[in-house]
């Protein structure tokens, strides 16, 4: 059982390592008047331990029913991966989390200022009612955790539930933690 866990470890660093540069790491794509440094800091965000996570997907239909009414996994903001190095026939699980990055491009990608700020958390966070489906902001995040609702013809993200994160509050394995940075 150990070396299971150990590859889950093993899996997950490379996994998280090995990501490449933002696809579209280019100042011509940012819509907003503000330069990446400029943008105030993230002031909590989700870590997650693959060690812990038992891949049951149990967040991903909490955060989907809570920001959607729906038990529906693609409308999740955070997202399981198994195997993510495709060697180990699923015996690795890495869950996935927007890193509420500091220089957001998601954010600066945004034509419509649909990509908002939450005072309290400084999460990024789209508001529905002004996002217009353009996918800009999908096609800017380098993690590609901006999640498509063709139903509604919107974007949305990790809006770290205003603080109180129903993942991390369901998550039976104890996987995901909310960092509060202030």
């Amino acid at each position: 059982m150990l070396k299971v866990l150990g590859l889950q470890v093993v899996a997950g660093t490379v996994a998280v390592n090995t990501i490449a540069a933002p696809k579209n790491f280019n100042p011509k794509h940012y819509n907003r008047g503000i330069t990446p440094d400029q943008l105030p800091n993230t002031k909590a965000w989700l870590t997650t331990n693959p060690t812990q996570c038992v891949g049951c997907r149990t967040c991903e239909i909490v955060c989907s029913l809570g920001h959607d009414g729906l038990c529906q996994p693609a409308l999740s903001r955070i997202h399981t991966d198994y195997d993510p190095t495709k060697t180990l026939a699923k015996l690795a699980v890495l869950p996935d989390v927007c890193r509420q990055c500091n220089m957001a491009d998601c954010y600066l990608a945004c034509a419509y200022d649909a990509l908002t700020l939450d005072p309290k958390t400084g999460a990024r966070v789209i508001d529905p009612m002004k996002c217009t489906g353009c996918g800009e902001c999908m096609a800017a995040c380098p993690w590609d955790m901006i999640v498509e609702n063709k139903a509604k013809s919107i974007f949305s993200k990790c809006d770290l539930c205003g603080g109180d994160p129903q993942c991390v509050k369901y998550c039976p394995a104890n996987a995901l933690t909310f960092v509060d940075l202030r």
